[in-house]
């Protein structure tokens, strides 16, 4: 058995946030969120001292990580949530495989797994600080005085989204940071889309507006011909279109109407040959947020692979057949335009059900497959946490003991049907996934769904299980 008497040790010296032992009034706990959000707002619009101003766009290195980790580039949020969403993860899947063999229950256990939390947190920090230093050249860009500035400025900013993180998930916040931060950064994108009022000029089109409403008030203003206004600002292709505004707005309440139904009742016998069964509520809409979150940190990772391969032996036509890429015509960035993981993780719209239905039929298998294992998997690693249990597997406490019904299952059944619905979570919520990709919502259905399983469950009156991610309050060992 590994000794984590040292470790312990060490995680002491981290500052903690006290819990919250009485309950904290609502306008106090909106005053902290409110400001959290605005520190978090404002630092993903700082930008970073030491860096030059770039005339144009140029690739950035972690642009694929930028909307699981709520970040943006070349600001003090250049990682974003990133060191806290990954050692939070981290830590999670080590208790729950027992890799840290602690008694849970115990306050010195607890003490120990947010130490340990914030100590990975740290150290992932440092770690992408010093990839972003090194990937962009910044020591021989604006010299190595200005580097480790830069350096020191990602590290301080982590440091203040760690604790930031320890503040709301203590008890003084309405949500936890992982989906506060990724829902604000998540609907921030939405609304920039819609009400945009930069401007692009095209040598056919002449000028427009990016904002879709913006856009559609210009159009009908500036055109005498109405309909061909109409047409424009709902077709457009270039930029985000009305079309696409009312789509993410329907599926927005296409996926709210889905949270709210998600529920299954199981009735089990207390005994395999008992005449009395007891009814347990399976509220499958808390293990939602899991499987999004690991999907969307899976992608990005097969991005990168593929993309350094294709770098350096892009000629060999075995690693052409895994993916090819090309730059976008409108930025620097480069995406996939080939290969299985275009077909893979490229979500095709409605004129390629059309166009190309091969590519259809593997991504929508590809997505369904993906997140009926994620669902399973993440809720193997939840069990860990018996206060994700108790949101999760509801006793029908009104109910009783009933006479057992011919549809009642054993007691020795239950593990496999939770495990037979968590794989039904995992299908639907790819399926309305697909719907949002092929609709074309604004992001992506993957960023529409993060962001609503995010903020339903503080709606619901379920916000400390907002996320599924704030473990620590109470947990035991237990496997599934």
């Amino acid at each position: 058995m590994v000794d984590w008497s040292k470790l312990y040790a060490f995680a002491r010296f981290f500052p903690e946030v006290k819990h919250d032992d009485q309950l904290t009034p609502n306008r106090q706990k909106v005053i902290y969120t409110t400001i959290s959000i605005f520190i978090f707002l404002a630092a993903s619009q700082l930008p970073l001292y030491g860096i030059p101003v770039q005339r144009g766009t140029a690739p950035d290195p972690l642009y694929w990580w930028r909307l699981p980790f709520a970040s943006t580039g070349n600001t003090l949020l250049t990682l974003g949530i990133g060191p806290i969403l990954l050692s939070e993860i981290t830590v999670q899947i080590l208790v729950a495989s027992k890799g840290i063999n602690v008694d849970c229950n115990a306050p010195e256990a607890r003490t120990l797994l947010n130490g340990l939390q914030k100590l990975m947190g740290l150290l992932f920090t440092i770690m992408g600080a010093v990839t972003y230093v090194i990937d962009s050249g910044a020591a021989s860009k604006v010299g190595t005085s200005n580097a480790v500035l830069i350096l020191l400025q990602i590290i301080f900013s982590g440091i203040v989204v760690i604790y930031l993180d320890d503040i709301l998930k203590k008890g003084y916040g309405l949500l936890p940071s992982i989906p506060l931060f990724t829902a604000t950064n998540i609907c921030g994108n939405v609304m920039w889309q819609a009400f945009s009022p930069m401007l692009f000029t095209y040598h056919e089109q002449g000028t427009e507006f990016e904002g879709a409403i913006p856009a559609w008030v210009h159009l009908l203003i500036t055109r005498k011909d109405k309909f061909s206004a109409m047409r424009e600002a709902f077709c457009r292709q270039n930029l985000p279109n009305v079309t696409n505004l009312i789509a993410t707005c329907l599926f927005v309440l296409i996926a709210i109407s889905f949270q709210g139904l998600s529920s299954i009742v199981l009735p089990v016998r207390k005994h395999d040959n008992s005449e009395h069964q007891t009814d347990y509520l399976i509220k499958i809409s808390n293990i939602f947020y899991g499987p999004i979150i690991l999907h969307h940190l899976l992608v990005p990772n097969l991005y990168v692979i593929s993309k350094v391969l294709y770098v350096k032996y892009g000629g060999y036509e075995l690693l052409n057949l895994l993916s090819t890429w090309n730059r976008s015509k409108h930025f620097e960035q480069s995406f996939p335009v080939g290969g299985i993981l275009y077909y893979l993780t490229t979500h095709p719209t409605l004129a390629d059900l059309h166009r190309d239905p091969f590519h259809a039929f593997v991504y929508v298998v590809y997505v369904l497959g993906a997140f009926a294992y994620l669902s399973v998997f993440w809720l193997r690693i939840c069990v860990s946490s018996d206060r994700f249990l108790e949101g999760f597997i509801v006793s029908n406490k009104e109910g009783g003991v009933m006479l057992a019904q011919p549809d009642s299952i054993p007691r020795k059944e239950f593990t496999t049907h939770v495990l037979k619905a968590a794989r039904v979570v995992g299908l639907c919520v790819g399926a309305l996934i697909i719907l949002g990709d092929f609709v074309g919502v604004f992001g992506s259905g993957t960023g529409i769904m993060l962001a609503v399983t995010a903020l339903y469950p503080y709606f619901d009156g379920r916000a400390g299980e907002a996320g599924v991610f704030s473990f620590w309050s109470e947990t035991v060992q237990k496997t599934l």
